[in-house]
This record gives C-alpha cells, sequence and structure tokens, in this order.
C-alpha cells in the first residue's frame, strides 16, 4: 500500500510496467449434485434418526444392560463421515 501510494505521489511507472496486471484466471466448475443421492442420505438420516428413538425405547422397555449411546454414536459418526465425504469430494 506504501509503495503503490509512493508511486502515485512521484508519478513514476513501475519497473514492471509492461507485464501485464493479470497472469491468468483459473476458474473451478462447481460439482453438480445429484438429487437422487442427497435425497438418500436425507432418508439415510431419517431412518438413522428413528433406529435411536427404537433403541432407546428397545432397552428400556426390556431392561437391557447396556446403554444406548453404544449403537448410537457409531452409527451417527460413521453416517457423519459418509455426509462430509460426498459433500467435500472435489
Amino acid at each position: 500500500m506504501l509503495t503503490s501510494l509512493l508511486q502515485l505521489l512521484t508519478r513514476r511507472a513501475p519497473g514492471d510496467y509492461d507485464r501485464a496486471f493479470v497472469r491468468d484466471v483459473e476458474v473451478k466448475t462447481t460439482i453438480r449434485r445429484h438429487p437422487l443421492v442427497e435425497k438418500s442420505i436425507l432418508a439415510g438420516w431419517l431412518i438413522i434418526v428413528v433406529k435411536c428413538f427404537v433403541v432407546i425405547w428397545a432397552i428400556d422397555h426390556w431392561a437391557v444392560p447396556l446403554h444406548p449411546y453404544w449403537i448410537m454414536v457409531p452409527t451417527i459418526i460413521f453416517a457423519a463421515v459418509c455426509t462430509a465425504v460426498y459433500y467435500r469430494r472435489d
């Protein structure tokens, strides 16, 4: 910023003025998402939510000596990893 101000005040052209200001432009296209895959991911998450409620109910109903998180947390982690891989792909 200071060098630009000095060039403006002294009215001298910079040494590399003959070079182009923009050397190259790279345009990245976004990957088109597949609606069917996104609906499948949403359906999978809804099934996981239903599964979590069923697991909590079943463990309470039959007095299983197991905490529901032992079943729910790995399912949610793996589903989150799969969803992140899909949305972060190049």
